[in-house]
């Protein structure tokens, strides 16, 4: 080896052996530099246990992490026994952070700059970035549906491997809504769901001509789910999902899968491409709809 080769190796080494001490010192001390100030931002009032999958965050003396585990693990599991393919979902690669806050101004104060707040709930953030999810506690309410909706909109968008997806409000909020109405029955839970209570209600609406009609559901933008029909188009969403994946038969239901996967893809979704993806025009449809309604209505 000529000395020239001999100075090269060692002015590389000189350069080269700090900066990978540097980089290991920022892989050792950042995190627990970025745990700090998250300790500072929640204050002494919280506490965080790591469960499984989960690293779950509540008020210091609260019992709930290890239900919540639980709940989140059984979830996610059934989600993806049935989903999984079907909805492209990516595996769960890192631990999921789950915040459960003790008001909604600690909530904001955390949240507000540094996760996705959901369109349907003002108390309901994630980050599929960083496997994120929080949520304010309501005094009386189990936390569980409220985080599988948000679960659904991170796993979701995390599925979208393009770039991030425009998913169509209808869409994205019927499928958490839907997800949200998981629920044990015989010794295991069923994944998705619905309240039959609330497709009666929609029902008794549709008959006044008061509800929102398909066309406008499926056309409808953000503000439509931020008017003061946003409560009635939540619920429609969700009876609408719940229909084409478990009510409109199996060719329906793997037409939907298709068009969902057009949905992921980069861009908004032309209009008429869910009636042209269904082989159905909505007029149609709502009306296959509406007679499902009628059937599970109590």
């Amino acid at each position: 080896m000529s000395g020239r080769t001999r100075l090269l190796i060692l002015k590389l080494a000189i350069v080269l052996v700090p900066l990978a001490l540097a980089l290991a010192a920022m892989h050792v001390f950042l995190p627990g530099c970025a745990h700090r100030r998250e300790a500072g931002l929640l204050g002494a009032n919280y506490a965080s246990q790591d469960l499984g999958r989960f690293q779950i965050v509540l008020p210091r003396g609260s019992t709930l992490a290890p239900v919540i585990a639980r709940g989140m693990e059984a979830f996610t599991a059934a989600l993806y026994a049935e989903y999984g393919q079907n909805l492209t979902l990516q595996p769960i690669t890192d631990r999921i952070t789950i915040r459960l806050f003790a008001s909604k101004e600690d909530l904001g104060r955390f949240a507000g700059s540094r996760l996705k707040q959901d369109l349907s709930d003002a108390d309901g953030f994630y980050d599929p970035v960083s496997w994120s999810i929080a949520i304010a506690l309501r005094p009386g309410q189990d936390p569980l549906a409220t985080l599988c909706h948000e679960a659904t909109h991170l796993l979701m968008d995390r599925s979208a491997t393009l770039g991030p997806p425009d998913w169509s409000p209808w869409l994205a909020e019927g499928m958490a809504v839907f997800f949200e109405h998981s629920a044990v029955a015989g010794g295991r839970l069923l994944v998705g769901g619905l309240d039959r209570r609330v497709a009666a209600h929609v029902l008794a609406l549709a008959r006044q001509g008061r509800h929102v009609p398909l066309r406008q559901l499926v056309g409808g933008d953000r503000q439509l789910f931020r008017s003061d029909a946003a409560p009635l188009c939540y619920e429609e969403s969700g009876l609408l999902v719940a229909y084409l994946l478990t009510g409109a038969g199996r060719p329906a239901r793997e037409a939907f899968l298709r068009y969902i996967d057009l949905e992921r893809q980069p861009g908004p979704t032309p209009p008429g491409t869910l009636e042209s993806s269904l082989g159905v025009p909505l007029d149609s449809l709502e009306r296959n709809w509406l007679a499902f309604l009628q059937r599970i209505a109590p």
